[in-house]
């Protein structure tokens, strides 16, 4: 695995005071265990949620627009 923030590589370490085993990355020495990795996978979820609807909302937006008749102003 790699290491998110700076694209190290990720070892798995044995953290006594902190339960079962982590993930630490060689380079920047963050660690992560499962329930950071499952909140960040929600989040990530939440996100893409997230911007399909705005696509989807701007989708709407251009088709009403589309449809709406123009007034042409006369000359004048």
């Amino acid at each position: 695995m790699t290491c998110d923030r700076c694209q190290g590589c990720l070892l798995r370490e044995f953290v006594y005071d902190r339960g079962p085993w982590w993930w630490k990355c060689m380079n920047c020495g963050e660690r992560l265990d499962g329930c950071i990795l499952r909140a960040r996978a929600e989040q990530a979820a939440a996100a893409a949620m997230l911007r399909e609807a705005e696509q989807r909302d701007l989708k709407e937006w251009a088709g009403w627009l589309a449809r709406v008749p123009t007034v042409q102003m006369p000359a004048g």
